[in-house]
C-alpha cells in the first residue's frame, strides 16, 4: 500500500460522522418508492435488479452471497443513495431459478456479471463499481475478468470491492491455495474485513494473489466485528453501531478505486488453466472426504485444568479436531451434537479436542458452564497460534482424523454431529482401523 493511501485511510474515522439512520431518513424518498424495480435480461435470464437511483457519477452493481438479498443490503442502499451514489441490488437467484447457496454460483452463468456491467453503464452513462462478498466472489471475479476479455478498451469498470472473500480451493494440508482466478485478476481491489471472521486468516495471501496478478490493492479491516454483521440477525451491539456506517466504508473504498487507472488489459490465461467456478462450500450432509490420507499437523494446547494435550498422545484413537469460538452461532449449534456423537461412540476409542481461537480462559468457561455444558476436551489457544499449522476456513472448521494419525475427512462450518451419514463416517473409521 502507497504511504498516501495508508494516510487517507487512517483519516477515515473522521470521514464516519452521519449515522446511517439519519441518512436514511434525509433521503429524497426514505420509502424507496422512487426507486425501480427493474428486470435485466443477463446470462440468458431475466434478473431482477432493484434499482436505487441517485445523481452522482457512479453506479454500485452490488452482488449478494450465498444468503441472498436481505433487508441489511437494502438498508444499505437507502443510505447509499442519500449520499449520492446510486445502487444496483441484483438477484441472481431468483433470474436464474437457482437456490440461495453456496453450491448455485457453479450452476449460475458467468457472463451475467458482464450483461449487468454493460447494462449499468448503458442506462446510466457512469462509471460502474462491482461490489461481491462471500462465497460470490469465485464466480463474480470470473464473470468480471470475461468482461475484460469482451471489452479491452472499455474504461467504464472503475473497480471491484470486496467483503470477506472466500477465494480458496479447499483444505490443502500444504497450505491453502487461491484459485486460479485470483492471479488473473488485474482489476484495482478494495477489500473489507471483518477482524472476527475465519477469511481474516487469508487476507494477506489474498492480497499477495491479487498484487501478482497486476492488481492495486487496498484494504480495510472492520475491528470488532463478524462476518455478513450487516445483516445478521443476532448481530452485537457493536455490529449494529458498525452497520450504521458500514455504507461510509463503502463509498470511501470507492473512492480510493476511483483514483486508480481503469481499463486495464486483462492477462491472458494459460490454455490448461481451468476456471470453472467451483465455490467454497459450508456444512454438508456428510462430512468430505480428502482424495489422499496424509498425516494431520501436530496439535499442542492447554486445555481449561492447565494439562498440555498432544494430538500424538491420541495415536491409537479417532479424533475430531475442532476450531471455533463462543461468538459464532454455528459453533454453538452443533456442539450440543457433537456431546452426544462422543457419548454414542467414546467405548469404541472416539475423542473430541475442540480448540478454542482467540478467547481468554474466562470467556471460555462461562460459556461453557452457560450456554452448552458440554465435557469433551477442550483446549485454549488464544494467539491462534494453531492456525499456522492448521487451516480453518471457516467457523467452526473440523478434521477427523484416524487411529493412524492421517487426516480422513474436513469439513468448513457447522452439521448436525449425530446425521446417519456422518455416524457412519466415524465408524467407517473405527471399523477400518480396528481391523488393520
Amino acid at each position: 500500500m502507497t504511504r498516501s493511501l495508508a494516510v487517507v485511510l487512517l483519516t477515515l474515522v473522521a470521514l464516519l460522522g452521519t449515522p446511517l439512520i439519519a441518512l436514511a431518513q434525509d433521503a429524497g424518498d426514505p420509502t424507496g418508492a422512487a426507486n425501480a424495480a427493474a428486470i435485466i435480461e443477463a446470462g440468458g435470464a431475466e434478473v431482477p435488479v432493484e434499482r436505487y437511483r441517485a445523481d452522482g457519477d457512479a453506479v454500485l452493481l452490488w452482488f449478494p452471497s450465498e444468503h441472498g438479498l436481505r433487508d441489511g443490503h437494502r438498508t444499505q442502499a437507502l443510505a447509499l443513495q442519500a449520499i449520492g451514489i446510486e445502487v444496483w441490488l441484483v438477484d441472481p437467484f431468483s433470474g436464474h431459478f437457482l437456490p440461495e447457496a453456496a453450491s448455485s454460483f457453479d450452476d449460475m452463468p458467468t457472463t451475467t456479471v458482464a450483461n449487468l456491467i454493460e447494462s449499468a453503464h448503458a442506462d446510466t452513462g457512469r462509471a460502474v463499481f462491482a461490489f461481491g462478498h462471500d462465497r460470490a466472489l469465485p464466480w463474480l471475479l470470473t464473470g468480471l475478468y470475461q468482461w475484460q476479455l469482451a471489452h479491452p478498451d472499455a474504461d467504464h469498470l472503475a473497480g471491484l470491492l470486496m467483503a470477506s472473500p472466500y477465494l480458496h480451493t479447499g483444505v490443502d494440508t500444504e497450505g491453502t491455495e487461491l484459485q486460479a482466478i485470483v492471479g488473473l485478476t488485474n482489476l484495482p481491489v478494495y477489500i473489507l474485513q471483518p477482524a472476527q471472521s475465519p477469511q481474516r486468516q487469508q487476507l494477506g495471501r489474498i492480497r499477495a494473489g491479487l498484487s501478482e496478478g497486476g492488481s492495486a490493492v487496498g484494504a480495510r479491516l472492520l475491528p470488532g466485528i463478524r462476518d455478513r454483521f450487516f445483516f445478521r440477525p443476532d448481530a452485537t451491539a457493536g455490529e449494529q453501531l458498525a452497520s450504521e456506517h458500514f455504507h461510509r466504508e463503502i463509498a470511501f473504498g470507492m473512492e480510493m478505486l476511483s483514483r486508480l487507472p481503469r481499463q486495464r488489459t486483462p492477462a491472458v490465461a494459460e490454455a490448461d488453466t481451468d476456471l470453472a467456478v467451483r465455490t467454497p462450500t459450508g456444512s454438508d450432509a456428510q462430512l468430505n472426504t480428502l482424495d489422499e490420507p496424509v498425516a494431520a499437523p501436530p496439535l499442542e494446547r492447554p486445555d481449561l485444568a492447565g494439562d498440555t494435550r498432544r494430538l500424538e498422545d491420541y495415536r491409537g484413537e479417532v479424533v475430531l479436531v475442532n476450531f471455533w469460538a463462543s461468538w459464532c452461532p454455528p459453533c454453538v449449534h452443533e456442539m450440543p451434537s457433537m456431546q452426544l456423537l462422543e457419548d454414542e461412540l467414546r467405548a469404541e476409542g472416539f475423542r473430541i479436542l475442540a480448540v478454542n481461537l482467540g478467547e481468554d480462559e474466562a470467556t471460555i468457561r462461562r460459556f461453557i458452564e452457560d450456554e452448552v455444558q458440554t465435557d469433551f476436551t477442550i483446549l485454549l489457544d488464544p494467539d491462534q497460534a494453531s492456525l499456522n499449522d492448521w487451516r480453518a476456513m471457516a467457523y467452526p472448521t473440523s478434521y477427523v482424523i484416524d487411529r493412524e494419525g492421517q487426516l480422513r475427512y474436513y469439513l468448513f462450518g457447522a452439521i448436525e454431529w449425530t446425521e446417519p451419514g456422518v455416524i457412519d463416517q466415524i465408524r467407517k473409521l473405527l471399523d477400518e482401523q480396528a481391523q488393520g
